[in-house]
């Protein structure tokens, strides 16, 4: 009876009733919980290689569904200077990459020449100042009656915009709007549907040329166009269509610049450190110290191998010298090597002008003085007995003067 009891009083513990509690509460924490948006996440690059919500291939696809030649470049930054002009329309759409004044400056000339600019911007760059160009706080993007009355497809995913409506920023001429102007996207103010906000899009032409601005990039994203009801596309279209004409022949060539997107090769870093360092002559000093300090670091760090120390032998003077050989000379009695040493002396003076009498031996050259000089035998024949054997210290200055006068007959015979 008790064990019936405490079954009874515990019917709520059992599986058949917990599971489907907790089922029917986990549907009910999904139904009511609120999820938010997901918002325009991805890529906010206005590429036309980006199919994502904020990129521009849906433009691009569009542009060659309707018989554009639709084309990316990639490597370059701006229009070659060697193109043909006249049918091609330049598609610059809000750069993440700076326009350099040069590049600026290469498209502007190609529209003076004939081409088309299909330019956004959503900030300030080098085409936009250059064109005198900038935007307003804008409106709500005026959507004609007849611009998608055929629309039937109505998207149930949530907008940027809460109300359901494109916002956009106007645009704005610093100095003034040019001759021949023409609005190809309106704006109507957020008060009144009736009252003028400003453009959204306009068109002007420049030389023989078309440009097409845009202030706000939001006009063209993937995620604008794809919405029919908004009339976007219909729009966009006319832009295209409004640069197409106006020429000698119509402009069919679509490029899109995706340089300025970040695609391609780009400037890095290291490549600007390096032109700095090469090109520059400020950079060329600060690489030329840096060398130095790297030779000097390597000259004064240890070595694995001390360097061999140069022994420096002391020499003496050679007057110093001579005297020291003297009277080492005169310590040992070297007579013969004294006789020997100032007879070579001699005929270093004597034969100064030839190598081969040079070459002759000592007694050799005795033999031709004597035979020059015949009154120099005795002389000769003191010096021969000194060559062969030593003399006292008495008899050596008497062999010097021997030597003495031989040198000055010989000198002046030859003069």
């Amino acid at each position: 009876m008790p064990a019936e009891a405490n079954h009874t009083h515990d019917w709520w513990a059992q599986p058949k009733v917990v599971l489907p509690i907790v089922g029917a509460v986990a549907i009910l924490l999904a139904l009511l919980t609120p999820q938010g948006s997901a918002g325009r996440l991805g890529d906010s690059r206005l590429s036309a290689h980006l199919a994502g919500l904020l990129g521009a291939r849906a433009l691009a696809e569009t542009a060659a569904r309707l018989g554009f030649d639709v084309a990316r470049r990639d490597s370059v930054g701006a229009p070659a200077t060697s193109a043909a002009r006249g049918h091609t329309i330049h598609a610059v759409l809000a750069p993440t990459v700076r326009l350099t004044g040069a590049e600026a400056h290469a498209y502007l000339e190609a529209v003076r020449e004939g081409d088309g600019l299909l330019l956004v911007f959503d900030g300030r760059n080098a085409l936009s100042d250059s064109l005198g160009l900038w935007r307003t706080p804008g409106g709500i993007l005026y959507r004609a009656p007849g611009d998608s009355v055929a629309c039937r497809r109505r998207d149930l995913r949530p907008t940027l915009w809460p109300d359901g409506k494109v916002h956009l920023y106007g645009l704005r001429w610093l100095r003034g709007a040019p001759a021949g102007h023409v609005v190809l996207a309106a704006l109507q103010s957020d008060s009144a549907v009736a009252s003028y906000a400003g453009a959204a899009a306009a068109g002007f032409p420049l030389g023989r040329g078309r440009v097409v601005v845009i202030p706000d990039p939001d006009l063209l994203r993937n995620d604008v166009l794809r919405r029919c009801e908004w009339g976007a596309d219909v729009l966009a279209v006319g832009m295209l269509e409004w640069l197409r004409a106006g020429g000698s022949s119509p402009r069919r060539s679509l490029v899109f610049d995706e340089y300025h997107q970040g695609f391609g090769p780009q400037p890095s870093v290291l490549g600007t450190a390096t032109r700095f360092l090469v090109d520059h002559s400020g950079g060329r000093g600060m690489l030329t110290m840096v060398i130095a300090g790297l030779v000097w670091l390597a000259a004064a760090a240890p070595r694995p191998i001390p360097p061999r120390e140069t022994r420096l032998l002391e020499r003496r003077d050679p007057l110093e010298q001579v005297d020291a050989l003297a009277h080492a000379y005169q310590q040992v009695g070297a007579t013969r090597t004294i006789v020997a040493r100032l007879l070579h002396g001699v005929r270093t003076r004597v034969q100064r002008g030839s190598a081969t009498a040079r070459l002759k031996p000592d007694d050799a050259f005795l033999a031709d003085a004597l035979a020059r000089r015949p009154d120099m035998q005795a002389d000769v024949a003191l010096i021969r007995g000194a060559l062969r054997e030593p003399v006292t210290a008495r008899e050596l200055p008497d062999v010097g003067g021997a030597l003495h006068r031989l040198e000055l007959s010989l000198t002046t015979t030859d003069a």
